[in-house]
């Protein structure tokens, strides 16, 4: 009876860590600052229909500049605080209908999910627009149904206007 409570006050342990460990909210270098000195840059989702079932995809925020914010591993935040100014940010384009990842780590765990992640067809992009100092940005994909192309949008919140970034695609290398 008692290693079982152990093995289950570890496990519970082990995930207590792993939340913890999610992405960061802070997309610049330096000591922490107020958040109306700072613009915040949100993850943007979109529902969309291919090949006639319903399905979304997100804009998962991973850089800003030089600053790590998210990843596979740590996870993804919802929205990161940066300086006002020109940024480039790198965003990791989530399709849930290319995304075997999540089947996989329910069936396998941790090891499959990571096997299937190393396998899958996302692809990251650098999206570089200017902010300003107390607004809020959201990153859109929208992709084209029929060609399955995508674009992206920065939409200010503040100011309810559509901003077209800057995108290069980031090629995966070939091994």
């Amino acid at each position: 009876m008692k290693t079982n409570e152990l093995i289950f006050l570890a496990i519970l342990l082990s995930g207590m860590i792993l939340l913890a460990g999610c992405g960061s909210t802070k997309g610049y270098q330096g000591t922490k600052m107020e958040s109306s000195d700072l613009a915040r840059i949100l993850q943007g989702d979109h529902k969309l229909r291919i090949k006639g079932k319903k399905t979304s995809e997100s804009a998962f925020l991973i850089k800003v500049d030089t600053v790590s914010v998210g990843s596979y591993m740590k996870g993804f935040p919802k929205y990161t605080d940066v300086l006002p100014g020109e940024r480039t940010v790198e965003i990791r384009h989530f399709q849930q209908w290319k995304d075997k990842t999540a089947m996989s780590g329910a069936m396998f765990g941790i090891i499959g999910a990571s096997i299937a992640e190393s396998n899958n067809p996302h692809t990251h992009y650098k999206l570089t627009f200017t902010v300003e100092e107390g607004k809020q940005y959201t990153i859109m994909p929208i992709t084209e149904e029929s060609t399955e192309q995508p674009r992206f949008y920065v939409i200010d919140a503040t100011a309810n206007d559509t901003i077209q970034p800057r995108v290069i695609q980031i090629e995966k290398k070939k091994k």
